[in-house]
């Protein structure tokens, strides 16, 4: 349990209780939106059985001292620093190695809890053993929903999108589009808030930490249908706030990133000849779209090296010493 710093006030209690269920949210570079989530999870969910792992992907040292200062006196809460960014697979892997609860939940920095969602979760993952994952739904701050899952990962969701891939799947999920009201069997969900038991988490080695960002959820809720059998599920009845792209302010960078990840996962779960189909599809596309816009002569130059992971963010990281060290 060491980090190179005393834990947390407090949490040496943690060790004595039955931990039920083991937050973790990854902090980098916004102290405040983490602690606001922090504070969200404490005042919904916080009775006992519940801890916080936060991950410290490698900050500032100004934004980490504003969370240490934040968490100082939160008796449940336990801050994991990391001396390089990890990315989101990797960052949440760190937190899991100090969890002890019997469900994992993940949370983004950018969100916050309007009610006890964890709970509705636990309870429906207790009381449906053939499912593993669970997500929820989410809202902006103006109170507007997006797509809050996604259908399973395939050749032709990934080349041609949703319409094509409900065609190809016999219309086995629903829109994503759909107001739905009753829990909701799916691909997946988003990566924002899930919650997973981590019995079947552990079983199938949790993310993959080649995944640096993106397509971390899709992959898990694929690898744990293809290896456990068992299954993801939407619930709509609870709803929570994503803030979304500021944990993650959208760049080029980013977005060259999401296809890294996308790339990565087609090729590892969908073999080598639906690879070859993809990129040879993603190829022909970009050829056409590349005069006409900057983005798109990067996106086929990205393709003319092969998508490699060696592009990635990952790659691009330094070790920091980590202040007091």
């Amino acid at each position: 349990m060491q980090t190179g710093k005393k834990p947390t006030p407090g949490f040496n209690q943690l060790i004595k209780m039955d931990i039920c269920c083991s937050v973790i949210i990854i902090n980098y570079n916004t102290a405040d939106l983490t602690l606001q989530a922090i504070a969200s999870v404490l005042h919904h969910a916080g009775g006992t059985g519940i801890e916080i792992i936060v991950v410290d992907n490698a900050s500032t040292a100004a934004d980490l001292k504003v969370l240490e200062n934040g968490i100082k006196n939160l008796n449940q809460v336990y801050l994991c620093r990391s001396k390089i960014n990890l990315g989101f697979g990797g960052g949440n892997m760190l937190g899991v190695q100090k969890a002890r609860g019997k469900y994992y939940v993940f949370l983004n920095s950018d969100t916050y809890l309007m009610e006890d969602s964890i709970e509705i979760g636990r309870d429906f993952l207790n009381k449906n053993p053939d499912c593993a994952v669970v997500g929820f739904r989410s809202i902006n701050e103006d109170g507007y929903s997006f797509k809050n899952f996604s259908y399973t990962l395939s050749f032709w969701q990934e080349l041609f999108g949703d319409q094509v891939a409900r065609l190809a799947s016999f219309n086995k999920f629903p829109s994503r589009k759909a107001d739905l009201t009753t829990p909701t069997e799916v691909g997946s969900v988003q990566g924002s808030f899930l919650m997973v038991r981590a019995v079947d988490f552990n079983a199938i080695g949790g993310f993959d930490t080649n995944l640096f960002l993106y397509y971390e959820e899709l992959d898990l809720s694929y690898r744990i249908k293809k290896k456990l059998g068992k299954s993801t599920y939407y619930l709509p009845q609870t709803t929570y706030v994503h803030l979304r792209g500021k944990s993650t302010p959208p760049s080029y960078p980013i977005k060259k990133e999401l296809r890294i990840s996308q790339f990565y996962t087609v090729r590892k779960n969908l073999g080598l000849f639906q690879y070859l189909l993809f990129y040879i599809g993603n190829f022909i596309k970009y050829l056409f779209k590349a005069p006409f816009s900057a983005k798109n002569r990067r996106y086929l130059a990205l393709l003319l090296k092969g998508v490699p992971l060696s592009e990635s963010l990952r790659h691009k990281q330094v070790i920091r010493n980590l202040p007091g060290q």
